[in-house]
């Protein structure tokens, strides 16, 4: 009877165990599933949490931005300018390789937000108001500066270098600067915007050069979202619309600069 009564007991326990391990098994394998849903539900942000319309306007204060650094005065002749922090490293990086062959690379313009191109734009709309067409006397500007809102500068990924005069990188120091820079640049996540042969926007600019892996992301935005109605708060805003100010410059770039 002790030999029955322990034979049903290991029974029992035999299927218990059993059971225990399947359930255990289909609860792992629940628990995998339900993990890699969640990974495929979870998704990364397309823009990073600060990008919006103000951003991409410069209606912000890069000194107290967390994305943004003081650019130190050893590589500026600008006092209290950022920089995205990115671009910052990267520039850095670039300084120095540049300095090692020989070079000496100036940041002599930045950062600029919306109100400091403001009082560039009506400088020169001042300066211009022989040109009594709106629209032409905007389009004349146009060829070298930016309307408030419209700048890349705006971002934090644009540097003007050295000098901004294209005669100086025909030839001499400046041609030297300007060809170690096409052949580099690249490297340190930099491309030029304004090249020539474009089919419209600014004129071509030498010295100007954008970080292209956080540049290239608020391209992007601005693509999608950003619209000429937007374009206001300075004299001439008027003109935008007819322009096509957010087609023709603030997209019309460089394509090596944007994807």
């Amino acid at each position: 009877m002790k030999k029955i009564f322990v034979l049903i007991i290991l029974i029992i326990s035999f299927f218990s165990c059993h059971d225990t391990g399947k359930t255990s098994k289909e609860n792992q394998t629940i628990k995998k599933d339900t993990i890699a849903i969640k990974k495929d539900t979870i998704k990364k942000p397309k823009y990073p949490y600060f990008l919006n319309i103000d951003f991409l306007m410069g209606k912000f204060n890069p000194a107290k931005h967390p994305r943004f650094v003081r650019i130190e005065d050893k590589y500026t002749n600008k006092h209290n300018v950022y920089l995205d922090k990115a671009a910052y490293h990267s520039f850095l990086r670039m300084y120095d390789a540049a300095y090692r062959d020989g070079f000496k690379l100036m940041i002599v313009s930045a950062t600029r937000p919306f109100n400091y191109q403001k009082g560039i734009w009506e400088r020169n709309w001042a300066k211009r108001k022989n040109i009594k067409d709106p629209v032409k006397r905007a389009l004349d500007i146009l060829k070298f500066s930016s309307m408030p809102g419209t700048s890349r500068h705006h971002w934090g990924t644009e540097i003007d270098l050295n000098v901004l005069e294209n005669s100086y990188y025909a030839k001499g120091e400046g041609k030297k600067i300007f060809d170690w820079m096409t052949e580099n640049a690249h490297k340190f996540g930099f491309c030029r915007p304004y090249t020539a042969g474009r089919p419209y926007g600014y004129n071509e600019e030498k010295w100007h050069w954008s970080y292209k892996p956080v540049s290239e992301i608020y391209t992007q935005y601005a693509r999608e979202n950003m619209k000429d109605d937007y374009i206001s708060g300075f004299k001439g805003a008027e003109t935008a619309k007819k322009i096509q100010v957010t087609k023709k410059y603030i997209l019309g770039i460089n394509k090596k600069c944007f994807k």
